[in-house]
């Protein structure tokens, strides 16, 4: 019975008339396009895009200098460079990211002790200078203020 099915099949092209009223019909359905630059598609909630820096409640960026991002980082896109400051404590001298390395795992966000790196669900990160892909501490900072509306960490 089995071979008789496939037979039929075989002789009468069942497959291809499904295919061919499968593409039948969707040529008549209108396409749906969006016209980009006029109508953006909304942020996708957990999405992660463009990295920012919070404030502490101080005022200052909140990142300690743990280098825990840095160490995490499977494509080394983060360096971070400390001093050492009064009382035996770490100063953040520069906090440097590489867009252009990054591949946006989330691994830096997840490390952070003291949840002072995220990341946005911005993903329009086109640039048309090749410094524009770099970010530092004080332009991660400026990304986190757009984000957040100023907000310190909570601990």
């Amino acid at each position: 019975m089995h071979r008789a099915k496939k037979f039929l099949k075989t002789i009468f092209l069942f497959e291809i008339a499904q295919g061919m009223a499968l593409t039948l019909k969707t040529m008549l359905t209108k396409p749906v396009t969006r016209q980009y630059p006029t109508f953006k598609r909304k942020p996708i909630p957990g999405s992660r895009g463009l990295h920012a820096m919070r404030r502490d409640e101080t005022g200052k960026a909140a990142c300690i200098g743990c280098g825990l991002c840095e160490a995490v980082c499977p494509s080394k896109a983060i360096t971070v460079f400390t001093t050492e400051g009064p009382g035996n404590e770490k100063i953040v001298n520069s906090y440097e990211l590489d867009l252009f390395r990054c591949v946006f795992c989330g691994f830096c966000v997840d490390a952070c002790p003291v949840s002072a790196i995220l990341m946005t669900p911005e993903f329009e990160l086109a640039c048309y200078s090749r410094n524009d892909g770099f970010y530092s501490k004080d332009r991660l900072v400026e990304v986190g203020d757009r984000y957040m509306g100023g907000k310190a960490v909570k601990k």
